[in-house]
């Protein structure tokens, strides 16, 4: 928020009573301009301004502090027609008798008074005459208490989204350490314990990852790598050389940024599917890299036809980084995930700085 938004909008009592100091001086400055094109102006005519002023002011912020509100709460249209109508009164009558028979007399006594101040077209031009400052600031009020709760919906709907971002990783959470815990299982009964260490030092690293990383709301896209890169290292210890996986990165920009475990769940369904449906070698090729404005993941790996109607699915990870997607980015961003003979991922995200 730059200075002027700061001090439009700030509720801090200084920056308050600057606003209203400033707008009330400019109408003075206006008033005595106009009246100084026909009228030499002297301490009694600057008096005189400030005293009607003083009472177009007090109308002002009873309208804005007082009837304003209260017909929100109410919503008496009848009793707020009443209002207006003594306002209006008050102005085409009150102000030329404030005028003429109150600063006149007590300071400017050999000042004539018109013949019929009270004459209907003076009335009319006296209520036109203030009800453009009463207008302005009744109209600046508005736009403003507009702005703010324009801010506050803003605010809460990112608290809201925040809230259910929270609850998404919360699941995805769960399904990932239970896969991984499963690896770590079936390895510990089956292989030696050089294997199973080696999975518990990069299980601990997960673990460290979810634990430091995935409450954020942006990590460094280096960081989400190293989680694929030690997932990946995960599996290839589990499966051995029947493995194959390329995984290539560019990210020359450190400062790219990502939410947690936006980019994992895309490789982990690839590697869950293709590894417990195929006999054989089992090749997975992943590119992560950015341009410019993006960031982009591929996965690809080849499908078997009996696989196909499960991959299209694509499982309750999948659909939880849907979501995400569309809470973080709205329309701006591509999800394309084609299953024929291979299952084929491109996921495209707007970049961001990780400051």
């Amino acid at each position: 928020m730059n200075m002027l938004s700061t001090f439009i909008y700030s509720n801090d009592n200084r920056s308050r009573l600057a606003r209203h100091v400033l707008f009330w001086v400019a109408n003075a400055v206006s008033y005595l301009a106009i009246i100084a094109s026909t009228t030499e102006v002297d301490w009694v005519v600057v008096f005189g301004l400030l005293a009607r002023l003083m009472a177009v002011a007090g109308i002002v912020y009873l309208i804005i502090y007082y009837l304003i509100p209260m017909y929100t709460r109410r919503h008496n249209l009848l009793n707020l027609l009443c209002w207006i109508t003594g306002i209006v009164l008050f102005i085409g009558l009150g102000m030329p008798y404030l005028r003429y028979y109150v600063v006149n007399v007590l300071f400017w006594p050999e000042c004539p008074v018109p013949p019929n101040p009270f004459f209907v077209g003076s009335v009319v031009g006296e209520v036109f005459n203030w009800m453009a400052v009463i207008g302005t600031a009744i109209a600046i009020k508005v736009i403003k208490s507009k702005n703010e709760l324009q801010q506050k919906a803003t605010a809460l709907w990112n608290e809201k989204r925040m809230a259910e971002l929270s609850f998404l990783k919360a699941q995805m959470h769960p399904h990932f350490l239970f896969n991984t815990l499963n690896t770590l299982y079936s390895e510990a009964v089956t292989t030696s314990d050089t294997k199973s260490e080696q999975i518990v030092l990069r299980l601990s690293n997960l673990m460290r990852f979810i634990l430091e990383e995935c409450n954020k709301p942006l990590i460094p896209l280096t960081k989400e790598i190293q989680v694929i890169n030690d997932y990946i290292a995960l599996e290839k210890i589990r499966h051995g050389s029947r493995l194959q996986v390329d995984f290539q990165q560019d990210v020359a920009d450190t400062s790219d940024s990502i939410s947690p475990l936006l980019l994992l769940p895309f490789v982990e369904n690839s590697f869950k599917h293709t590894l417990s449906a195929q006999r054989g070698v089992v090749p997975i090729s992943i590119r992560v890299h950015s341009d410019n404005n993006n960031i982009l993941l591929h996965v690809e790996n080849d499908v078997i036809p009996q696989q196909s109607h499960v991959m299209k699915s694509h499982g309750l990870g999948i659909g939880s980084i849907r979501k995400q997607l569309e809470l973080l980015f709205g329309e701006n961003y591509s999800l394309d995930i084609a299953v024929n003979r291979k299952y084929v991922v491109n996921l495209k995200i707007p970049k961001v700085k990780h400051e």
